[in-house]
């Protein structure tokens, strides 16, 4: 019942810590405290390690920080950035080892860099230069896109927002702050439950209701080029993972007769009548899926060679461990 009302109350129980400095960047601070205050949230103004930057608590109850390995601390960062700011550390580089040095800090952190009226001040800069010609501006672009996509490439879990004003920047905040309070209630996303969101399911699908509401015919349907008739057809044979499972991890079955454990199995037509083959094509790809070893690689390429497994095929076709 504690974790129930303290998950309800997430946001009550949500501390943003604000550096000082960033309440002096411009009018941001009015913006941003003026938001806080409309929506209740507790904050607190405290010198933060690293300059001009925001980073959040989480009040625990008693109860549960003895029997949770829930933390107080939440693993996010934002950095604020000026726009003359930004453009002066893209000009000379430094911003690459200001945000190596802040990941050597927070090394489990996101970190978010967030620039405000960025664009709109380098646009203004380059009219200028280019209305007074004759007067020599000596003013350089920065290479803010340059920075942008290697702040992107050279960290992990580093990443950039624009604003385009104070407002915007302070609703920013504020929604990310909300985002941040309730994002530790929520179920971690897998990339089957990505992918099994409604959106692979066309909406002219005959058995749409019947997808959504199961959990087995969603993660079939999951898997790319599986059609919703192919995967009602392996689930009337197979009703739940495990009882296709037990058929793949049987070690009297070779790994061309597991290949094509589906290829015969027929689909229905709108009148119930059988109208097509699952195939070989769609039976070997589900079987290498679910039995490859590695997660992360591309399904075609599991679908094309069968040495990511740690089997082979000897030449009766029998599996040989590697």
């Amino acid at each position: 019942k504690v974790k129930q009302r303290w998950e309800k109350e997430c946001e009550k129980n949500i501390l943003t810590e604000i550096d000082p400095k960033v309440l002096q960047c411009g009018s941001i601070g009015g913006h941003l405290l003026t938001r806080f205050g409309e929506k209740g949230f507790r904050f607190n103004i405290t010198t933060n390690p690293v300059e001009k930057s925001i980073v959040w608590r989480m009040k625990v109850p008693e109860e549960l920080s003895q029997l949770s390995s829930i933390g107080t601390d939440v693993h996010y960062l934002l950095l604020i950035y000026g726009a003359e700011e930004f453009c002066e550390v893209a000009l000379d580089g430094s911003i690459m080892d200001h945000i190596s040095s802040v990941r050597n800090r927070y090394p489990s952190y996101t970190i978010c860099c967030l620039t405000n009226r960025l664009m709109s001040y380098v646009n203004k800069r380059e009219q200028d230069k280019y209305r007074n010609q004759k007067n020599g501006s000596d003013w350089e672009r920065p290479p803010v896109e340059e920075v942008f996509a290697k702040l992107t490439t050279h960290f992990t879990k580093v990443h950039t927002r624009q604003c385009a004003d104070e407002a915007e920047l302070a609703d920013h905040v504020v929604g990310l702050t909300i985002n941040l309070a309730k994002c530790r209630f929520r179920k971690k996303l897998t990339p089957i439950s990505v992918n099994a969101n409604e959106c692979n399911v066309p909406k002219d699908t005959v058995d749409r209701d019947l997808i959504l509401k199961n959990t087995w015919l969603k993660a079939l349907v999951a898997i790319p080029k599986v059609q919703p008739r192919f995967a009602i057809a392996v689930w009337k044979k197979y009703p739940t993972m495990k009882s296709l499972l037990s058929v793949y991890i049987d070690p009297t079955k070779s790994v061309l007769e597991k290949e094509s454990l589906l290829k015969d199995l027929m689909t229905e037509g709108p009148v119930g009548n059988e109208e097509q083959r699952v195939g070989e094509i769609c039976s070997k790809r589900i079987y290498r899926i679910f039995m490859a070893q590695n997660g992360h690689i591309n399904t075609d390429e599991v679908e094309n060679d069968a040495e990511y497994f740690t089997t082979n095929l000897n030449c009766h076709g029998e599996e040989q461990v590697i």
